[in-house]
């Protein structure tokens, strides 16, 4: 009997009790009339109550017994949705395509997913440089270079097979660095054990300098500065535990790889190897000190959500690498020993070095306003052994050497009415030195501004860069020749899907 039942039934034990003992005259009552009259319309009144309790009492019975059905055949349905075979025989999976920030085909069960990208970077570039270069042989008057480029076409194909904790990428790239021929660029899978823990196997960008971790695409200036240039150790091919901490407040990356700077050396090789056994070991850490949406504040380097709260980041690298015979080895700058005076950059590579690399950097937005800065200390070190290390033979020094550099980079979206989130001024300062033999360093001036038509995906961008004297070469950075006193100008346009 349930509880509704037993009170219905109390009531009406109260009610007829009442009627027994009541002394009250019923409405309408003539006090004239007999007390058998009396007694027979009370008996009248107490038999309509009680028909309209029980018809009240079977309602209520009736309700019971339904909801007793009901959950039953919830129950069975349920046991039945269990039951993989049926399911797939009552709806079997589908497949669905659409965009979704890609252009992606995913099943009903949620077990597969492929989201297909892309991106085209047209470039313009005029290098006007000082004609003479005392440092590269022939010594002769260089000339400006000026042209378009495919500086970068992409092709990601990236989503996950047979559970939402297993992902993967693969990037195809296509652009005027690699003469326009496809390959690969990133390769990975990912498996998710929890937020706290993650494992990553194949080909991926290292989190070294912070401008590393932030794709091609998002960037407030056409390309990233020279001191990124010198000393971003870009992919390899390994293994990474990372996860993220304290409620997503702090993320955590641990890279080991094969070499820095390349994935194509292979392990089983005929004699010579193309790589020795020492792996290099990237570490980084960003604390995400004030963030509403910790890990997608920074995703991007302009303020384009116009943040109401301050968002900053902060971060710290670490680099090592113990470089015993890699082919492919890391270049980086020394000084060349010049009879003259100071000044002068040559490039060699890691073979034979030793290198401990430390990095602190910083990321701000706030309604519009958006800043980021690194520096960068990387501590060579000569191993001594025989043959010596290329860097011995180049610069004659044996002890420890010391490079460092740094930037500071400021954007702005301007508020002006019907252009708020469309344009974008930019600018940028850095600098780097080898510190060996007291040789001075160079220092890069940049300005520019962005019109963003659909946000990173579709935009154009123009900037103007001043560098006092290049350590480097890199396409990407528009660096033609090491030590050019170079004037560069860009135009880029950006569409990505």
């Amino acid at each position: 009997m349930t509880p509704r039942t037993r009170h219905v039934l109390i009531a009406a034990a109260l009610l007829i009790l009442a009627g027994r003992v009541g002394r009250a005259e019923p409405p309408g009552a003539d006090p004239t009339r007999t007390p058998i009259a009396q007694l027979e319309e009370r008996l009248r009144m107490q038999q309509e109550r009680i028909a309209a309790l029980e018809a009240r009492l079977d309602e209520t019975r009736q309700q019971d017994l339904a909801a007793t059905r009901v959950e039953a055949l919830r129950a069975q349905v349920r046991e039945l949705l269990a039951e993989q075979e049926f399911r797939e025989a009552l709806c079997p999976p589908s497949t669905t395509a659409g965009y979704d920030r890609g252009f992606v085909i995913r099943g009903s069960d949620e077990k597969f997913l492929l989201r297909v990208n892309g991106r085209i970077q047209a470039r313009w570039t005029y290098y006007q440089t000082r004609r003479e270069n005392r440092y590269l042989s022939p010594g002769l008057r260089r000339h400006d270079r000026a042209g378009f480029d495919m500086q970068r076409i992409r092709l990601t194909f990236s989503g996950h097979a047979y559970s939402p904790d297993l992902t993967y990428r693969i990037d195809l790239r296509m652009d005027a660095p690699g003469g326009y021929d496809a390959g690969i660029q990133t390769a990975w899978v990912n498996y998710r054990v929890a937020d706290e823990l993650q494992i990553k196997l194949g080909v991926f960008k290292m989190p070294t300098v912070r401008a590393q971790m932030i794709e091609d695409g998002n960037l407030q200036f056409v390309d990233r500065t020279v001191q990124d240039a010198v000393f971003q150790f870009d992919r390899g091919l390994g293994v990474r535990l990372w996860g993220s901490l304290f409620k997503k407040r702090v993320d955590y990356f641990v890279d080991v790889v094969n070499s820095f700077n390349s994935f194509t050396a292979a392990t089983i090789t005929p004699d010579p190897p193309e790589m020795d056994n020492n792996p290099g070991i990237v570490f980084h850490a960003l604390w995400h000190a004030l963030s509403e949406q910790p890990g997608k504040d920074f995703a991007w380097q302009a303020d384009h959500e116009i943040h109401e709260y301050p968002a900053l980041d902060l971060g710290f690298q670490y680099a090592f690498n113990d470089d015993a015979g890699d082919q492919r080895a890391t270049r980086i700058p020394f000084p060349r020993p010049d009879p003259h005076g100071p000044g002068g950059f040559g490039l060699t590579s890691t073979n034979g070095l030793q290198i401990h690399q430390f990095g602190w950097d910083a990321m701000f937005k706030h309604r519009g306003f958006s800043a980021s800065g690194e520096y960068v200390l990387r501590v060579v070190d000569p191993r001594g052994e025989r043959p010596l290390a290329a860097w011995t033979q180049l610069t004659g020094q044996r002890d420890t050497t010391a490079q460092h550099g740094a930037y500071v980079q400021c954007g702005y979206m301007l508020p002006i009415p019907g252009l708020e989130r469309k344009l974008e001024i930019v600018g940028r300062v850095g600098g780097m030195s080898v510190l060996a033999n007291g040789r001075e360093g160079t220092w890069e001036y940049a300005g520019g501004v962005n019109w963003y038509f659909r946000g990173d995906d579709v935009k154009l961008q123009a900037d103007v860069t001043k560098v006092s004297e290049a350590p480097i070469t890199s396409s990407p950075h528009s660096l033609v020749n090491v030590n050019d006193d170079a004037l560069i100008f860009r135009v880029q346009f950006q569409l990505a899907f």
